[in-house]
């Protein structure tokens, strides 16, 4: 999952390569090679925030009004015993906030889902991990100080 989300970072921040630390500050990385060109980053942006914006779109209900979430889901079957099971799947989503100028990216994996009656029976990322990244960024953008589109200052 660390990996994963470096490597998305990289891509979602213009491009520029990120090495993930669990140090608060660190010294300036040496100097790398782009993962991918701007237009490609802004690209790979503007169609994660369509896949929330979209009403088919598989990630919208990640939405949070007013923080332009995007993302991408993800269903896949386990392997067991050498073979792909239909009912043992794991589902995720990944996220990041605010699209325009993405600076945060969440990573949910959700290990063998059940189906309820919220998911509609269903098990797949759009109707689980989705609305997990939504309650996440919900509650973690006001304490990350982004305000909301709709933010108007009191001072």
């Amino acid at each position: 999952p660390l990996q994963f989300s470096a490597a998305a970072a990289s891509i979602l921040n213009g491009g520029k390569r990120v090495v993930p630390t669990y140090l608060r500050f660190r010294p300036e990385p040496p100097p790398s090679a782009a993962v991918t060109t701007e237009l490609t980053s802004r690209e790979i942006a503007r169609l994660f925030r369509l896949n929330v914006m979209d009403t088919s779109g598989t990630g919208k209900r990640a939405d949070v009004p007013g923080y332009r979430v995007g993302g991408k889901t993800g269903t896949a079957e386990r392997a067991d015993n050498g073979r792909y099971q239909e009912t043992n799947v794991i589902s995720s989503f990944l996220g990041a906030f605010p699209m325009d100028a993405p600076q945060y990216l969440t990573f949910v994996a959700l290990f063998e889902p059940k189906a309820s009656g919220d998911t509609g029976g269903q098990r797949t990322a759009s109707t689980n991990a989705a609305p997990v990244t939504g309650r996440l960024i919900r509650r973690i953008a006001p304490q990350l100080a982004v305000a909301p589109l709709n933010f108007e200052a009191t001072q």
